[in-house]
């Protein structure tokens, strides 16, 4: 409708001109005023063709993540709206001449149209610089919290690698004084060598390479990064983890990297906040492909037999802002739409709920 009472403006000022400069019995007055519903309706769809290119991009910037900054500019439309309307219905009683009664008509509707011009540009100007400013402060953001992740990733890495050098010191040493017991036939000292060894196994075998190891396979380091992050939180909580990453996988084949975090981060998120609360504390995270998609699959037990999908359905698509779960759900389903062919399938059963987010190969 805002597009619609500018175009009004747009051709009203026009009629008036051609009403003012030509005679008003010509023909192309009558045409001019006999399809202003037409016309109207033609302008408005040149104008929004022309802003879709715009819209889209400062759409994808914001890409849901600033409310707030889509809800005021959202609003700033609102008084031009009031003004084309009363402009076209309530001209006499809310908008008398800006100009001398000596003036042209015509000159009224030229300032009307140049307030509206001059306040969409003003608007649309904002858009941009606040858009591009809140992008690259999100992509500087996102860069620090990949580069923070990566760190301790790496640092993890390295603790691990230094037990386990540590460890196989201690396992050689510990040979060595079996094979010597062994060969002097000392039995007590090889059991006490024996039961220290097993010791130091099952010591040793709480490093989490078993989970850690398997990240490998995902070739993006901010990806690989964050997953470890959210890990790492779930093994702080102290829960079981199972890692099914078996054969390298680019989940930038399909998906921008930015929304991949963002998927993994919301599912893995709720999965250990439903985990925690559940009596196995569990959380499955598994990544693979085949030839037509790649595959996220989310899995965490609950505390319930079993989870109601409908009501997780209405909930995605509600906005809470005192609860993120509801609002990390919707945005979910906001990045699946930009992604023609993504599903996301939901089971739920014996105290465990499972999402699989499919993604079609391009």
């Amino acid at each position: 409708m805002l597009v619609y009472y500018f175009t009004q403006t747009i051709v009203s000022g026009v009629i008036a001109l051609f009403e003012i400069t030509m005679l008003p019995s010509t023909g192309i007055y009558y045409l001019l005023t006999n399809n202003v519903v037409i016309l109207c309706y033609g302008v408005a769809l040149i104008i929004i063709h022309a802003s879709r290119s715009f819209l889209n991009r400062y759409l994808n910037r914001l890409r849901n993540n600033h409310f707030l900054t889509e809800w005021l500019f959202g609003l700033a439309f609102l008084p031009i709206a009031y003004f084309l309307y009363y402009t076209q219905y309530y001209r006499r009683l809310m908008l008398p001449p800006v100009l001398p009664e000596s003036a042209p008509p015509v000159v009224n509707y030229l300032v009307y149209l140049a307030i509206c011009i001059g306040y969409f540009a003003i608007v649309l100007i904002a858009m941009e610089l606040t858009s591009r400013y809140l992008a690259n402060r999100d992509r500087a953001d996102a860069a620090e919290y990949r580069l923070a992740n990566l760190a301790k990733y790496t640092n993890q890495l390295e603790v691990m690698t230094d037990d386990l050098r540590r460890f196989r010191h201690d396992y050689q040493n510990i040979l060595y004084s079996l094979n010597s017991a062994l060969e002097t036939n000392n039995l007590d000292y090889a059991k006490r060598a024996l039961n220290h060894l097993t010791r130091a196994t099952q010591r040793n075998i709480k490093v989490p390479t078993g989970i850690i190891g398997p990240l490998k396979n995902i070739k993006d380091s901010g990806i690989k990064a964050v997953t470890y992050n959210k890990i790492s939180i779930a093994m702080d909580k102290g829960l079981n983890l199972e890692i099914e990453i078996a054969d390298p996988i680019q989940l930038t084949q399909t998906l921008q990297q930015v929304d991949t975090i963002r998927i993994i981060t919301i599912l893995f998120d709720n999965a250990v906040r439903a985990a925690v609360k559940s009596e196995k504390k569990l959380v499955n995270f598994s990544l693979y492909e085949n030839q037509f998609a790649q595959f996220i699959v989310v899995g965490n037990s609950t505390a319930q037999e079993k989870v109601d999908l409908n009501q997780l359905s209405n909930i995605a698509h509600t906005v809470t802002i005192g609860r993120n779960h509801h609002l990390g759900l919707r945005n979910f389903q906001i990045i699946l739409a930009r992604y023609p062919g993504a599903s996301n399938d939901r089971s739920s059963n014996d105290h465990y709920f499972e999402q699989r987010i499919i993604i079609p190969k391009k």
